[in-house]
C-alpha cells in the first residue's frame, strides 16, 4: 500500500518536469546503494568504493566492454620475450585536475605506499608480481629500490615481475595500482580523499561528498582525452546512498534517478516488471555470491559441520524464489573462465549432510548450538540468507540468526573479527580465474575465512605461470576441491545476470563483464 502511495504521489506531469530538469541541468544521478567505506585506493576492497574510484583516476590501463586491457595513462608499452620485463610510456599532457604533471613517480609511490603494511591495503598481494614484492611486504627487503619498479625518467615506468605473468596488464587496471599524490597524503593525511582535498587524474574530480547523502563528480577540465566525444560531456555525476532498493525503483520512475541496477537498486521481485520496460538490458557478470565461514570460531572448526551446511544447501530455491536471472553454481570459478569445471563442490544432498552433522556429534541438530549469519542491509541479500535460514533449519534441524548489518561495519567486522558465517560476492577484479582463486591465499586480505592452505597457495601459484590450459584446468581442480570439498572454506551459491535500466536520453554509458560502469563518454540528449 505504501509502495502504491509512492509510486502515485508523482503523477505524469511531475515526471516528466523531473526528467525535463536533468536534461536541462546536464546531471546523470545514480544510486551507489550505499556510503562508500573507504575512498583511498590503496585501502578499498568493495564495489562501491570502486564504483567511485573509476570515474577519479586511471591506472597504467584500463578495460574496454570486451574486458581486454587498453591504454590509459600508460600510452603505449613493450614487453620482454620471457614476460618479466615491462617498459611503459606515460602520456606526457596527462594532468591531475590541479594541472599538475601524472609522472611515474606518482606510480612508484602508490605502489610502495600499498607494500606498506602499515597502509593495510587488502589488494596489496597484486604487488606481489613486482620482483621482491612480497618481500618487501614481509619486511625481508627494507630498501624499496630493490623492488622492481623504477622510473627512467618523468614519463617512462620500468617494471619487473618475479615471474611471468600473462594478466599483469589486467592487474595494471586495478585500484591498487592506481597513481597517488604524495605531497597531498602528506598534507592531508587519511583526509586526502574528502571533497576539497582529493587530487584525480581521470575523467572526473571530486565536487562534494556529503557523507551517508550524495557524492558529486564534476569533469575534469585536465583529462587527457582530447576529442569531445570521448569524455564527459555532462556537468555532474550525482551518486547517491539509497540502500532501499524499493525506494530506488520508485525514484527512477519518478524521474529523480537515470540509472539503476539489481544489487543496489532494483528488489529481485520487481525484475520481471522491469524487463518489460524499453529502458531494460542485462548483462552477463563474472560474479559470485557465496557462504563463508570463519574456521577457527565452533561449531565451524569442524569441517564436517561446514560440509554438512554446503549440502543442506539447495541452491534451485534462489532462482526459483528471486526471479532475477541467478544461476545455481558450486564452482569458484565462473563459466567462460579457464578453470570452470561444473562438477567441482558439494552439490545438495540432505541425507549426506545429516549424517555428516550426526558423524561430527549433532544427530539431527540435537546440541547444536544457535549461530549467526551476517550480511549487509540490502533486501535481495536478506532474501538470500533467509532463504539459507529455512533450508539449514529443514534440512539439519539447526537455527540461524540473521544478523544484518551497514556495509562499512559488515567489513570492519570481518576485518577485525569474522563472524561464524557471512554472506559476500565477489566481482572479478580482471578477467581471469586466478582473481577467484587468489582470494583465498593465505596472505590475501579479502580471505575473511581464516582458512589457510600451503597445499592450496602452491597450486594457485602454479596455475598463475602455466600458460597450458589443460595444466591450470588440473591446478585449479585440485586446488577446489581442496578449499569447496575437503575443507568447505566457503559455499558458492550462484552466478548472477545484472539487470540495469538507464534512461532513453543518456548516452555513452558502458558496462562490461566485470560489472564497472564506465561514465568517461557519458552524454545527456
Amino acid at each position: 500500500m505504501a509502495l502504491c502511495l509512492l509510486l502515485s504521489a508523482c503523477g505524469p506531469s511531475e515526471k516528466t518536469q523531473q526528467s525535463e530538469t536533468a536534461r536541462q541541468h546536464q546531471v546523470f544521478r545514480v544510486n551507489l546503494g550505499t556510503e562508500p567505506p573507504d575512498l583511498d585506493p590503496a585501502k578499498t576492497g568493495d564495489l562501491t568504493s570502486f564504483s567511485v574510484l573509476l570515474p577519479l583516476f586511471k591506472g597504467l590501463t584500463q578495460f574496454d566492454q570486451a574486458m581486454h586491457a587498453q591504454p590509459a595513462m600508460a600510452q603505449s608499452w613493450e614487453i620482454s620475450p620471457d614476460g618479466k620485463h615491462y617498459v611503459f610510456h606515460l602520456r606526457p599532457d596527462a594532468r591531475w585536475s590541479d594541472g599538475n604533471p601524472v609522472t611515474a613517480q606518482d606510480f612508484i609511490y602508490s605502489w610502495q605506499r600499498a607494500l606498506n603494511p602499515e597502509t593495510g591495503a587488502p589488494y596489496a598481494f597484486f604487488l606481489y608480481e613486482l620482483k621482491n614484492g612480497k618481500a618487501y611486504y614481509d619486511g625481508k627487503i627494507k630498501d624499496f629500490s630493490q623492488v622492481g619498479v623504477q622510473a627512467r625518467d618523468a614519463h617512462t615506468l620500468i617494471v619487473d615481475l618475479e615471474r611471468p605473468t600473462p594478466f599483469f596488464l589486467d592487474l595494471a587496471a586495478s585500484p591498487i595500482m592506481l597513481p597517488l599524490r604524495r605531497d597531498m597524503i602528506e598534507k592531508y593525511g587519511d583526509k586526502f580523499s574528502e571533497a576539497g582535498n582529493l587530487i584525480s587524474n581521470g575523467a572526473y574530480q571530486m565536487g562534494e561528498w556529503a557523507h551517508e547523502g550524495k557524492i558529486v563528480l564534476r569533469p575534469n577540465p585536465y583529462f587527457y582525452e582530447k576529442d569531445p566525444a570521448r569524455r564527459p560531456r555532462i556537468k555532474a555525476l550525482e551518486m547517491y546512498m539509497i540502500n532501499d532498493a524499493n525506494t530506488s525503483v520508485v525514484m527512477y520512475e519518478n524521474g529523480e534517478l537515470d540509472f539503476i541496477e539489481t544489487t543496489t537498486s532494483i528488489p529481485s521481485f520487481d525484475v520481471r516488471r522491469l524487463r518489460k520496460s524499453p529502458d531494460c538490458h542485462t548483462s552477463i557478470l563474472h560474479r559470485i555470491n557465496y557462504f563463508g565461514f570463519n574456521i577457527k570460531k565452533p561449531p565451524f572448526d569442524n569441517p564436517k559441520v561446514r560440509q554438512a551446511f554446503a549440502y543442506a544447501l539447495d541452491r534451485d530455491y534462489y532462482p526459483e524464489l528471486m526471479q532475477s536471472g541467478q544461476k545455481p553454481i558450486t564452482s569458484w570459478i565462473t563459466p567462460g573462465l579457464t578453470g570452470y569445471n561444473p562438477n567441482i563442490g558439494l552439490a545438495y544432498n540432505p541425507e549426506k549432510a545429516r549424517r555428516l552433522l550426526a558423524e561430527a556429534g549433532y544427530p539431527n541438530g540435537k546440541g547444536f548450538p544457535t549461530v549467526h549469519l551476517s550480511f549487509q542491509t540490502l533486501y535481495d541479500i536478506q532474501k538470500e540468507a533467509e532463504i539459507a535460514q529455512y533450508l539449514w533449519k529443514k534440512n539439519l534441524n539447526v537455527d540461524v540468526r540473521l544478523d544484518n548489518m551497514e556495509w562499512k561495519v559488515l567489513l570492519s567486522k570481518l576485518d577485525e573479527d569474522p563472524p561464524q558465517i557471512f554472506r559476500l560476492g565477489w566481482f572479478v577484479d580482471y578477467p581471469d580465474a586466478d582473481s577467484f582463486m587468489g582470494v583465498f591465499l593465505s596472505d590475501s586480505g579479502n580471505n575473511h575465512t581464516e582458512w589457510k592452505s600451503k597445499t592450496y597457495d602452491a597450486l594457485v601459484q602454479a596455475a598463475v605461470v602455466s600458460l597450458k590450459p589443460e595444466q591450470r584446468q588440473q591446478l585449479y581442480d585440485q586446488a577446489q576441491r581442496l578449499l569447496l570439498e575437503k575443507e568447505a572454506a566457503i559455499i558458492p551459491i550462484y552466478v548472477a545476470e545484472k539487470t540495469y535500466l538507464v534512461k532513453p536520453y543518456v548516452h555513452g554509458l558502458e558496462i562490461n563483464a566485470l560489472n564497472l560502469p564506465n561514465y568517461d563518454r557519458l552524454s545527456i540528449q
